[in-house]
This record gives structure tokens, sequence and C-alpha cells, in this order.
């Protein structure tokens, strides 16, 4: 396996930028996460049978992919929301010195 694909790129959404925060400091701070970026989003999605529109909060995490089962545990724990967006993508590449720190500040 090469080094690239030893990380990914975890997404979930917030409803409001105070549990954005929240569960971003506690990823990082339990070293699930080496960084997490918090990005103000406008979502269009069905619920409940209706066409939703709401401003959300887009957390982008970057982990080891080991990590994901643990970092998708502590979402589940956290989230306010009865069925959080939590997806990951493989990272195929990146800057070595990047991915090195990743590994280094996670678990």
């Amino acid at each position: 396996m090469s080094e690239e694909s030893l990380f990914s790129l975890v997404t979930t959404t917030c409803g409001s930028e105070e549990s954005a925060r929240h569960l971003a400091a506690a990823l990082v701070g339990e070293r699930l996460a080496a960084c997490v970026q918090i990005m103000p989003i406008e979502s269009f999605y069905r619920w409940q049978g209706a066409v939703q529109n709401e401003r959300e909060f887009l957390l982008l995490c970057k982990i080891k992919r080991a990590d994901y089962p643990a970092l998708e545990a502590a979402i589940l724990r956290m989230h306010d929301y009865d069925t959080p967006e939590i997806i990951e993508l493989d990272i195929s590449r990146g800057a070595p010195a990047y991915l090195a720190w990743i590994r280094d500040v996670t678990v």
C-alpha cells in the first residue's frame, strides 16, 4: 500500500457553527483528526418526504484511514443529527511532508 493510500478526508456537516466548532475541537483533541476545517455552506436535501434548504457547516477532517472507525463512532456519539453525513474519501496523493504530519499527530 502506498503512503498516500494510508490517509483520507472525512466530511460531515453540522447545523450550527457552535456545534461544528465543538465537534472539530473534540476530533482534533482526541487525536482522531490531524486537522478539521469548517466552511459555511447552503444545503438542499430531501428529509422526511420534503425538500429542505438549510445553512450548515461543512467539516473536512484529515485522518489516517485506520482511524476511520473510531472517528465515525466519535461523530455519531457527539452529533445532534439523527443521520449525520459521514463520508470518507481516500487521499490518493499528497505532499509527503503533510501526510507525514497527519500520521505524526493522530493516534
